[in-house]
C-alpha cells in the first residue's frame, strides 16, 4: 500500500510538471495557428510556474509571441507594452541559455533586432506629431537594443539627441550628443546643437567653445554660422557678427530672416558703434522684398521711421523761437518720414490687429494729419 501511494504521489508530481510543459507547448501551437491571444495566455500560466519558470524555451517562446502581439492587427491591443516584454523575455532568454542551445544568432538576434526596428519606427511617428519627448525616448531605447546585439546604430541615438533638444531636454540632449562624438560620429550638425543646448543651459563658455571647435572643423557651415550668430545676439554683441550674417546673405540671398536680423544691428539705436539708419532700412526693404508680409520686419521698419521722425521734431521744438523757418523744414522732414512709416505701421495692425502700441501710434498720425475718417474707424 505504502508503495502504491508513493507511485501515486510520483505520478501526481510529473502530472503537475507535465501539465506545465504543457502549457508552453500549448503556447507553441497556438502562436504557430497565429492564435496570439491564446498563446498569450498560455505562455504567462508558464513563466510564472516553477517548473519552466527557468527554462530558456520558455522566455524565448514569450518573446516571439510578444512581438507577434506588436505586429497583429487583431491582438495589438491586448497588452500594454509587449514590445518591452518581448526584448525582457529574449534577454531571460539568453541569460538562462548560457551554451547556447537556443542558437541565439539565428533565433533571437534577428527579431531583438526587429525590435530596435520597430521602437525607431515608433519614435519617428511621434516626432512626427509633435511628442518630442516620447520620440526621444522611442530613438534612445532603439539604440539601446541595438547595443544588445552589438549593433551601434548613430541614426538612432543622433534622432534622441534631436529630440531632446526639440523637446528642452537639454541635459539629456548633451549626454547623447558626447556619446556621439565618443562613437566618432562628429558632423557639423552635433556642434550646432550642443552649442544651443548650452546656451539655453546659460553655460556661455561651453557654448562659445563648442562653437570654436565646430566652425574649425566645419568653417564654411551655415549652420553653425547661423547658431554662432544667435549666440552672440542672445548676449547682445550683434556687431561681432555682422560679417558672418552678410557671407551667409550670399549664401542664402531668400532668407529674409537673416535681412531682418541685419536691419535689427543697424536698427539699435543703444549701440553707437553699429547704428545706421540707412542700413538698418535697406535691410529691412530687402526681408519685405522677399516677404511682404513679415510681421516683424514691417514692424520694426515703422517703429525705425518713427523714432527718427520723433528725433527730428524734438530737435525742431528745441530751436530759438525766431528759427521759424528751420523750424519748419525740419518739421516737414519729420512729417514726411511719418508718412512713410504710416501705411508701415497700418499693415501692421492687419497681421496682427490689437497691438496697443501699434494703436497709439496710429491715433497721433491721425489727429496730426487730420485723418478723421481712419481715426473714426480705429475707434471703433
Amino acid at each position: 500500500m505504502k508503495k502504491l501511494l508513493l507511485l501515486m504521489t510520483i505520478l501526481v508530481i510529473a502530472s503537475a510538471g507535465m501539465a506545465q510543459k504543457s502549457e508552453r507547448t500549448n503556447a507553441f501551437m497556438y502562436n504557430k495557428n497565429a492564435q496570439y491571444d491564446k498563446a498569450k495566455e498560455a505562455i504567462d500560466k508558464a513563466i510564472v510556474h516553477p517548473k519552466t519558470v527557468d527554462d530558456a524555451k520558455t522566455w524565448m517562446y514569450r518573446g516571439i509571441i510578444y512581438l507577434n502581439l506588436v505586429f497583429s492587427e487583431d491582438f495589438d491591443s491586448i497588452d500594454d507594452n509587449p514590445l518591452e516584454k518581448s526584448f525582457t523575455s529574449f534577454k531571460e532568454a539568453v541569460k538562462l541559455d548560457p551554451d547556447d542551445d537556443l542558437k541565439r544568432a539565428e533565433e533571437i538576434d534577428p527579431r531583438v533586432e526587429a525590435i530596435g526596428q520597430q521602437y525607431f519606427a515608433y519614435g519617428v511617428d511621434d516626432f512626427n506629431a509633435g511628442d518630442f519627448a516620447e520620440a526621444a525616448n522611442k530613438f534612445k531605447k532603439s539604440y539601446d537594443v541595438g547595443l544588445y546585439i552589438n549593433k551601434i546604430d548613430t541614426l538612432a541615438l543622433l534622432n534622441a539627441a534631436l529630440a531632446s533638444v526639440r523637446s528642452e531636454q537639454y541635459k539629456q540632449s548633451l549626454d547623447y550628443y558626447e556619446e556621439l562624438m565618443e562613437l566618432g560620429f562628429n558632423e557639423s550638425d552635433v556642434y550646432k546643437n550642443m552649442a544651443l543646448a548650452h546656451r539655453n543651459l546659460g553655460d556661455n563658455d561651453a557654448m562659445f567653445a563648442t562653437l570654436r571647435a565646430g566652425r574649425e572643423k566645419y568653417p564654411d557651415d551655415a549652420g553653425l554660422m547661423l547658431e554662432e550668430i544667435n549666440a552672440y545676439l542672445a548676449i547682445g554683441e550683434g556687431a561681432k557678427v555682422v560679417d558672418d550674417l552678410k557671407i551667409l546673405v550670399e549664401k542664402d540671398p531668400n532668407n529674409y530672416s537673416i535681412f531682418f536680423v541685419l536691419g535689427t544691428i543697424y536698427g539699435d539705436e543703444t549701440s553707437e558703434e553699429m547704428f545706421d539708419m540707412e542700413q538698418a532700412e535697406m535691410y529691412y526693404l530687402k526681408a519685405l522684398e522677399i516677404n511682404p508680409d513679415y510681421y516683424d520686419a514691417v514692424y520694426n521698419l515703422g517703429a525705425l521711421y518713427i523714432n527718427e521722425s520723433n528725433k527730428l521734431q524734438v530737435e525742431a521744438n528745441e530751436l530759438p523761437l525766431d528759427a521759424t523757418e528751420k523750424y519748419d523744414e525740419m518739421t516737414e522732414e519729420a512729417n514726411s518720414i511719418i508718412k512713410k512709416a504710416l501705411p508701415l505701421l497700418e499693415k501692421s495692425n492687419e497681421l496682427q490687429p490689437g497691438n496697443e502700441e501699434t494703436l497709439n501710434v496710429l491715433k497721433s498720425i491721425y489727429v496730426r494729419f487730420n485723418m478723421t475718417d481712419k481715426l473714426e474707424s480705429l475707434n471703433e
